[in-house]
């Protein structure tokens, strides 16, 4: 005749919490950014969702979709809001200045960019922002690009 083993409410809850500790340390692990840090990605522009509205009009930023390529965010999708995308970061000379950097020219879908960007960016950015996303996708984080270079 065979016993089987009974499991005690003791070992039930000490399993438990050792699951709960792994995955509490899998959490602490994911790369997350502080809102006064900046994170640098290196990512390929996968959708620019319209036309970028006329300079002239008023200030704006645009937010345009990125998939990350390698570290550790790879694969991962960010929507980043650049200001003023129709001028080159370098061109770029009124207040923003101090905000925008970079040697990137022009944005073309397809292309990869090294990216400085800021968590915040409803504290970096204030003004208008053209987000075709925001019908479709209210949850994800919208970054500000504070500097993009060709990859």
């Amino acid at each position: 005749m065979t016993m089987k083993k009974q499991t005690s409410p003791f070992h039930i809850r000490t399993g438990l919490l050792a699951s709960l500790a792994l995955v509490a340390a899998a959490i602490v692990s994911m790369p997350t950014a502080k809102a006064d840090e900046t994170l640098a990605v290196t990512a390929k522009l996968v959708e620019i969702p319209g036309k970028f509205p006329p300079d002239d009009l008023y200030d704006y930023a645009y937010v345009m979709k990125y998939e990350v390529q390698g570290g550790p965010l790879d694969k991962k999708t960010l929507l980043v809001a650049h200001y003023k995308p129709r001028q080159a970061r370098a061109k770029i000379k009124d207040k923003m200045k101090g905000m925008v950097g970079g040697k990137l020219r022009s944005f073309t879908q397809g292309d990869i960019h090294k990216m400085k960007l800021g968590p915040d960016l409803k504290k970096l950015w204030t003004g208008a922002l053209v987000d075709e996303f925001a019908a479709t996708d209210r949850k994800s984080v919208r970054y500000w690009c504070l500097e993009v270079d060709p990859a």
